[in-house]
């Protein structure tokens, strides 16, 4: 079965690379339109909320929030930070939790099932480009928090781990190795975003993919691309804010190998996450669909 899904990949990636090879401008114009999308829309929103995470839990605020409560402090910590800075950011929180030794690996996972945001921010500007009806816009945002809120009710983080208090290194040092590690995400978010974007334009070009079905894929493989091509779609509202709330709380398989990506070299389980996106997704529609 390995030897097989092994030989697929590699059908599909000598199928990328012919393709690269004769649509060279086309590429091109796709690595450009990718980076520019990162650096206006990514890069500004994440990068602050990196730093500032990776510099507080370097100064240990997980011991501070452990002693205020064990039980649920961490737990809405990282639901919190999550979602004020959006995802990836909940799989770099959870693994910096993880490398301190603060919680296990079976909490993180738990924590990475209830902790996939879209940024307000993010949220905000997309949906006021595809919605002029406020209601709207704040009914879809509502229901992604609130789905996931529901979520977490299931999910009981036991922090058994005693949370050392240990002198955090000068602030200068702490500082730039934030920088660093930052830029280290960034850079991978970069190129997961890149890779989903090229993909998505060879599967519709390729197969020739009715427009109704080529938004879908498009918003499946990639949140962003998927919300930018809504306001193409010759389709009714309600049914855009059907597909809207789905592309926005699935999150695309771009923000999952993305978090595959950042929890990689740890034991904490993807399926989780997976499981998490799954009924995320099902509680934000049934929330949405019962509104309209």
């Amino acid at each position: 079965m390995k030897k097989k899904q092994n030989i697929l990949i590699l059908l599909f990636i000598f199928i990328i690379m012919i393709y690269i090879l004769f649509n060279s401008q086309e590429i091109t114009y796709l690595i450009k339109k990718s980076a520019f999308l990162w650096f206006n829309k990514v890069f500004p929103a994440l990068l602050p909320m990196f730093i500032l995470n990776d510099v507080l839990l370097s100064y240990h605020i997980d011991y501070f929030i452990g002693n205020l409560s064990k039980k649920r402090g961490i737990k809405y910590y990282v639901f919190l930070m999550s979602l004020l800075s959006g995802s990836p950011s909940s799989a770099y929180i959870i693994k910096k939790l993880y490398d301190n030794n603060t919680i296990d690996s079976t909490n993180a996972s738990k924590l990475l099932s209830f902790s996939s945001f879209a940024s307000p921010l993010f949220l905000i500007t997309m949906l006021s480009l595809l919605f002029n009806n406020t209601k709207i816009i704040l009914k879809i945002i509502l229901s992604h928090y609130l789905a996931n809120f529901i979520i977490s009710l299931f999910y009981k983080i036991n922090i058994n781990n005693q949370i050392l208090y240990q002198s955090p290194t000068d602030f200068g040092t702490i500082f730039s190795c934030a920088i660093t590690k930052t830029m280290q995400t960034l850079i991978m978010i970069l190129g997961t975003l890149t890779f989903y974007i090229i993909i998505s334009n060879i599967i519709s070009n390729f197969f020739n993919l009715p427009f109704f079905l080529n938004a879908l894929i498009k918003g499946l493989l990639e949140i962003t691309q998927g919300l930018n091509f809504l306001p193409n779609l010759l389709i009714n509202q309600k049914l855009k804010i059907i597909l809207a709330t789905l592309f926005i709380n699935f999150g695309g398989l771009s923000i999952h190998s993305q978090i595959k990506s950042i929890i990689a070299d740890t034991k904490i389980d993807y399926k989780y996450f997976l499981k998490g996106r799954i009924w995320q997704t099902i509680i934000s529609l049934g929330l949405i669909i019962t509104s309209l």
